[in-house]
């Protein structure tokens, strides 16, 4: 398991950007889901879905968050048969092309009438660059992040960033809108909101 840096995130800062009651959140690539209990016991959630590509994280996630609310599926053709009208995507896209980034909303999205996307935690510099200014923001992160650089599995992952204006090629079927970072890297990443109403 590589990524392992801890953060919460709770229902109550999503509820401000986005027009959805009663959350079915789908949690795709989990990693150990950084859901605060706050949100766990949170009335407007009915569901949270965890899904990760790493079948290693079921126990830790099974552990950590158990009741009639969590979902921990990490079949990757069930999820798309579950519903949800929330999709969080946090540190995840950087590993994915923009090719396969369309691909997977596209099919995420398929066949479900209103939703709503937050991608968190998007870089927008190369990342070497980000490297090098990370101290400055924020040293624990820098720290997390420098220990990674030592793991095979890191290095041998492709990395991507992204500018606000790759997203334009989603405008046709998203409203789009873009935040500071939900995640703790306020100045050296941004988070989107991509909104179908149709």
């Amino acid at each position: 398991m590589i990524f392992h840096y801890n953060y919460q995130l709770k229902l109550k800062k999503i509820s401000r950007l986005v027009n959805v009651k009663n959350f079915s959140i789908l949690d795709f690539g989990c990693g150990i889901g950084f859901w605060s209990s706050d949100t766990i016991k949170s009335k407007n959630l009915k569901k949270i879905i965890f899904y990760d590509k790493n079948k290693e994280l079921i126990p830790l996630l099974k552990k950590k968050y158990n009741g009639k609310k969590i979902k921990i599926k990490f079949n990757y053709n069930q999820i798309l048969k579950e519903n949800y009208n929330l999709i969080v995507m946090s540190s995840v896209i950087q590993y994915m092309s923009p090719k396969k980034l369309k691909t997977l909303l596209n099919a995420l999205t398929k066949n479900k009438r209103k939703i709503v996307i937050i991608i968190l935690d998007i870089p927008f510099l190369p990342r070497f660059l980000e490297f090098i200014l990370m101290p400055l923001f924020n040293a624990r992160r820098f720290l997390y992040v420098f220990s990674l650089l030592f793991s095979q599995k890191y290095k041998k992952l492709n990395y991507h960033f992204y500018y606000k204006k790759d997203f334009k090629t989603f405008e046709k079927k998203f409203k789009l809108s873009f935040v500071t970072n939900l995640h703790d890297l306020k100045f050296l990443r941004y988070t989107a909101i991509l909104e179908k109403n149709d």
